[in-house]
């Protein structure tokens, strides 16, 4: 029998509050530490251009949950595979960590270099402790868009695509 596997956003103190219940639709990069769960929400709480400087989205706290039956999973992956963003001057930063934080709204502590954008340089976010039973997950996948003051094409982002590889037996 195949694993199955949900997207779950995290927010709140320590990253300590799971959205959804299922698999997450959506991870919109927005002004305010929530999840956008109908995937319209950003348009209310956008990160605006900065008149100088940089500015930041909260960080986007995630984790794959692995359901069903399956004897182990292991070497999680997760690049950007497809997507071009709107203006050649934002970013989305990415990185793994085993400990949940408050998300911020500030430069990244932990989300510091560019999101991969293929296989080879993907980020592992397989747990030192493994993936054996229905309902583990991986490693915190933390992005965050960064929006310099040189942007000159403000709005949507476009869709972005993110792409979780993974071995199972």
């Amino acid at each position: 029998m195949a694993a199955g596997h949900n997207l779950k956003i995290y927010t709140g103190t320590s990253a300590g509050t799971e959205s959804p219940a299922g698999d997450a639709t959506n991870w919109n990069f927005m002004s305010i530490d929530a999840y956008d769960s109908t995937g319209t929400d950003y348009q209310s709480n956008p990160i605006v251009v900065p008149d100088s400087g940089t500015a930041y989205s909260y960080e986007r706290w995630m984790k794959v949950e692995f359901t069903g039956t399956f004897n182990s999973i292991t070497n999680v992956k997760a690049w950007k595979s497809a997507g071009t963003l709107s203006d050649g001057n934002l970013s989305i930063n990415a990185g793994e960590t085993d400990t949940g934080a408050t998300p911020t709204d500030s430069a990244s502590s932990v989300a510091t270099s560019a999101i991969p954008t293929s296989e080879g340089t993907a980020i592992d976010i397989t747990p030192s402790g493994g993936i054996s039973s229905d309902g583990d997950k991986t490693d915190f996948l933390v992005a965050q868009l960064v929006v310099p003051s040189t942007v000159t094409t403000p709005g949507d982002i476009g869709t972005q695509t993110l792409t979780i590889q993974y071995d199972e037996s």
